[in-house]
């Protein structure tokens, strides 16, 4: 059997390391989410005007952690333990129902939900549903869903100050930390699946790429040391 030197088997173990995670990559903007629930584990259970509001817990593909996202479509429903497959898309993605200021609306109002300035979930959760939902009037909400007019008040006041910051903050590249999980197939569900936004999760396999840099470098060194020696 040939032996290899270290160079070659450095340099292929490095190729091979970030040749997977580009496959990776190249395939990761479609995912399966499952729905656990408003409830699930006695977490989250808000609701307002008779309507489960933020958070809605997920686990996203294989994952065991769950994610809590926000709902940014008020038309559809979704049930408990259901599952369906999403396109994930960045903020400022066209060709959705949501346009690119609403994307940027609605990746803003999600920042509150842990921002300094923590806004009621409830109403940030309906301002969500209204910045999508030209149907969401003020007299619907108070006299359909029974919301009251301070609630409502601050529901607007959320919108324009969600409005106010995209005006000011027009570039899609601010809201890079935000993706949209579109529904792509409804799979095993009842009904056709809402729209959700969260947070972009720090890529899992990133330890890798630093392994597949790091070899990278080590052939290089290697090759150049063995070239002054030859020389």
């Amino acid at each position: 059997m040939k032996k290899f030197g270290a160079l070659p088997v450095l340099a292929i173990s490095a190729i091979c390391i970030l040749s997977w995670f580009s496959a990776r990559e190249a395939h990761a903007s479609t995912v399966k989410l499952t729905f656990d629930g408003t409830t699930y584990d006695g977490k989250g259970g808000n609701s307002l005007g008779g309507f489960a509001t933020y958070p809605y817990y997920f686990t996203v593909g294989t994952a065991s952690t769950e994610v809590p996202l926000l709902c940014v479509s008020f038309q559809d429903h979704i049930t408990q333990w259901e599952s369906w497959t999403a396109d994930v898309d960045p903020i400022g993605t066209t060709g959705l129902a949501l346009d690119k200021a609403q994307q940027e609306e609605d990746a803003w109002l999600d920042s509150q939900l842990s921002g300094a300035n923590q806004l009621t979930t409830e109403e940030l959760q309906w301002a969500a549903w209204v910045v999508g939902d030209s149907s969401l009037t003020t007299w619907k909400l108070e006299n359909i869903y029974g919301l009251s007019g301070s609630v409502v008040g601050s529901i607007d006041s959320d919108i324009t100050d969600a409005a106010n910051y995209v005006a000011a903050h027009p570039n899609a590249s601010s809201y890079a930390g935000y993706q949209l999980y579109v529904p792509k197939s409804d799979d095993d569900c009842d009904y056709t699946p809402q729209t959700f936004i969260g947070p972009a999760p720090t890529p899992e396999p990133s330890s890798l790429v630093l392994l597949g840099s790091g070899l990278l470098a080590a052939a290089g060194a290697l090759y150049r040391r063995k070239k002054q020696l030859t020389t």
